[in-house]
């Protein structure tokens, strides 16, 4: 009986596979159009605990004032002195946040509230373009900002999902994340709103009122982002500009980054179960199958037998035929990969999640604190938060590379015409 509850998982795992690959080719992602460009955005980038985690310097040079950097109140002095000097270098902004982080350390944090915080507190407290893109401090892109905004509006878009792009070189661990991209990315076709933390844009006031409703919570906060503007109703796009990021190219660094990433799947799709009734074929697929029969697949392998040998079979015939022109000699390592990251990485970042949630005293819940959903057409009858330039006295231009705090400010941008 276990054995054909497991082939029955193992089936449905494959055929919710063979659905996402079939369909995203079906759906039209919007393609980037050069000659259609925006210049009325802002551009969010968290940065915090080393200066040294912003490596996409050269890349938001040419965006001068529009780009805001974003940081807490709990820096050493080195680290603000080494931030204001790009950014009066750059041209570019600084928002320190009023919020101090529990604990701070040398490497980059992967849990807590800073990242979402000090965000939200910027798209509350920051005179902002029309349109805000959220960028990692090491994310670029191929093709220009402008553009990419300029494919959100003249798609009357409010939010939108990128295509996320690993680098080519590398050894294994990076090759095969790199078809976990691919793989990853062909969904973002059917669901759009599978939002990447790396980048990320939409409307600012769209992107204000989600924050409002946001847990915080760290791992998973791309998606929860995704899954907030999606229950307000409003609509998203998945836009085909390749975006870059690394990947880890060590097995520790791969291991941290994904033992707290399935810490944020654990907290999406069983702590905030509720939302299968959406989202159907994803909750079950990544709550029921990856999640709850992580215990079965342990059973199969220390009980070999036809089922496993079956599975597998099915599971190659599957890969081939969906993902084969791609070309990669990796994809034969593929199934491989994907039940060690099963068996192993599923089980550590349940307990991880508490590990997470248990100091903040924050779960992760996601609920909209309204009681009626929000859409576009009812926008413009909340109240947002008053801007810091539109403050009685507040400078019209203070300069290239101003500070903002969370609790008080006095500089204001110009609002960017956009063309179309």
């Amino acid at each position: 009986m276990i054995a054909i509850t497991l082939l029955v998982g193992i089936l449905f795992w494959i055929g919710v596979d063979v659905w996402a690959g079939t369909s995203s080719r079906w759906y039209t992602a919007v393609k980037i159009d050069p000659t259609i460009e925006s210049n009325n955005f802002s551009v969010l980038v968290p940065i915090y605990g080393n200066v040294a985690y912003l490596q996409n310097v050269e890349f938001l040079r040419p965006y001068g004032n529009r780009i805001v950097l974003c940081t807490t109140s709990g820096e050493t002095a080195e680290f603000y002195q080494a931030l204001e000097e790009i950014a009066v270098d750059c041209g570019f902004k600084i928002f320190r946040s009023s919020y101090v982080p529990r604990t701070m350390g040398r490497k980059k944090s992967t849990r807590g509230l800073t990242r979402d915080t000090i965000v939200r507190d910027a798209l509350n407290n920051v005179q902002l373009n029309a349109y805000t893109i959220c960028l990692d401090a090491d994310t670029t892109a191929d093709e220009s900002l402008g553009s990419i905004v300029g494919a959100l509006i003249v798609n009357n878009a409010d939010f939108a999902s990128v295509q996320i792009v690993t680098q080519k070189d590398g050894p294994a661990i990076v090759q095969l994340q790199r078809h976990e991209y691919i793989l990853s990315m062909r969904a973002r076709r059917i669901m759009p709103w599978l939002l990447s933390g790396a980048f990320h844009l939409g409307r600012t006031d769209v992107m204000r009122l989600i924050m409002q409703n946001h847990s915080l919570f760290f791992q998973g906060n791309d998606v929860e982002t995704g899954i907030l503007g999606d229950a307000m109703g409003f609509k998203s796009v998945h836009i085909m500009a390749n975006v870059n990021t690394n990947v880890p190219d060590t097995l520790y660094a791969w291991w941290r980054q994904r033992i707290a990433w399935s810490a944020g799947s654990f907290r999406l799709f069983i702590v905030n179960f509720r939302f299968i009734f959406r989202h159907p074929f994803l909750w079950a697929y990544s709550g029921i199958i990856v999640i709850f029969m992580f215990a079965l697949r342990w059973f199969a392998i220390l009980t070999p037998g036809w089922t496993l040998l079956l599975a597998l079979v099915f599971y190659y015939i599957a890969m081939i035929w969906l993902h084969w022109d791609e070309g990669s000699k990796w994809l034969l390592f593929q199934p491989f990969y994907s039940l060690f990251v099963s068996l192993f990485v599923v089980p550590v970042g349940i307990v991880y999640y508490f590990i997470m949630a248990i100091p903040e005293r924050n779960f992760g819940l996601i609920r909209l604190r309204r009681s009626r959903k929000v859409t576009p057409q009812s926008l413009s009858s909340y109240k947002l938060p008053p801007q810091i330039g539109d403050r009685p006295g507040a400078g019209a231009n203070a300069g290239s590379s101003g500070t903002h705090t969370g609790e008080h400010a006095a500089h204001q941008e110009h609002a960017f015409e956009h063309t179309r």
